[in-house]
């Protein structure tokens, strides 16, 4: 169901990144492309007929694989898509899941965080604030969630020193 993605699929991807994340969030074109040669990071797509449906954008810590970014095409959404592409990756990984999320204030919020505690992940009380990924951008208050547990303290510290010195540097 999940692939590594294709040098050629970038285009795509990032339309899709547009479409999903408020600017902000992400990366401009060339900066997010760069990514791509990081023995670190890595993009899984999911293709069905040819059209990228899904993606999630991750980076290997030492003991811990990051999510940065997990988009389903709105035309490809409320079918379970997620759920599943989320148990996949989930299977995949040979590590604990850390990702961010918005702290749960609004509508849109609570459902992402209820999405993702459907799928088994804990809410953490751990949270930043993401420095600004690139000029003209703003940094994003962003609170933490985990699988297949809460990270402890410690844990915590180790993600956050990881996560500023090489995804957000």
């Amino acid at each position: 169901m999940l692939s590594e993605l294709k040098k050629e699929q970038f285009h795509d991807l990032f339309q899709l990144f547009e479409e999903s994340f408020p600017q902000d969030e992400y990366r401009p074109y060339e900066l997010q492309k760069a990514l791509l040669s990081l023995p670190q990071y890595k993009v899984y797509v999911y293709e069905k007929d040819h059209v990228l449906g899904g993606f999630f954008a991750t980076w290997e810590g030492p003991s811990f694989i990051f999510i940065e970014h997990f988009a389903v095409k709105e035309s490809f959404r409320n079918n379970g898509l997620g759920s599943r592409l989320l148990q996949e990756f989930v299977k995949l990984a040979k590590k604990p899941i850390v990702l961010e999320v918005e702290p749960p204030k609004g509508d849109l919020q609570k459902r992402r965080v209820a999405f993702y505690e459907r799928n088994g992940f804990k809410l953490n009380q751990w949270s930043y604030l993401q420095p600004a990924l690139a000029k003209d951008q703003k940094p994003v208050p962003l609170v933490l969630m985990s699988y297949p547990r809460a990270l402890e303290p410690k844990e915590f510290q180790l993600f956050k020193n990881w996560v500023f010195s090489l995804v957000y540097s």
